[in-house]
């Protein structure tokens, strides 16, 4: 009996131990940006948007999110919108700039943490947490993003 007490002891401190180990690691790629509300729409016919009609390219929008929007043009009917504030220290807000060595990276001019185009995953710290991302849809003409 005593044998099975300790078996069923150690089984608790693991599973306890691996869960926490999970809500540890799902909050390191939640963002810690201030939640702002988003909504707006864009026509991808207007020449303002332009650079968007080719997939790989991205645009900086100034007047929305906490310190302006990163959109990026995954694929034909794929679209990724950022934050561009940094995640490292947000209370900073430092935006993320155009990495002049990469076309899919942006960097932080503050920390110099790099961060993906394609899933706004750290690509160089010191951050570690991605970059916030907005909720997108696409009907073939506007790009309504939303949070």
């Amino acid at each position: 009996m005593n044998k099975l007490y300790k078996i069923t002891k150690l089984n608790i401190f693991f599973i306890i131990t691996l869960i926490s180990i999970f809500f540890i690691k799902c909050d390191k790629n939640q963002s810690n940006i201030p939640d702002v509300p988003v909504n707006f729409t864009i026509n991808l016919d207007d020449p303002e948007y332009i650079d968007l009609a080719a997939v790989g390219n991205h645009v900086f929008m100034k007047n929305a999110g906490v310190n302006g929007i990163i959109i990026y043009r995954s694929s034909i009917e794929e679209f990724h919108a950022y934050d561009r504030t940094c995640t490292y220290n947000p209370d900073d807000n430092c935006a993320v700039t155009n990495d002049e060595n990469s076309p899919i990276l942006v960097k932080c001019p503050c920390c110099g943490s790099k961060f993906s185009l394609y899933d706004g995953s750290v690509t160089g710290g010191p951050a570690t947490r991605p970059l916030k991302e907005y909720k997108t849809s696409f009907d073939g003409t506007f790009l309504h993003v939303w949070n």
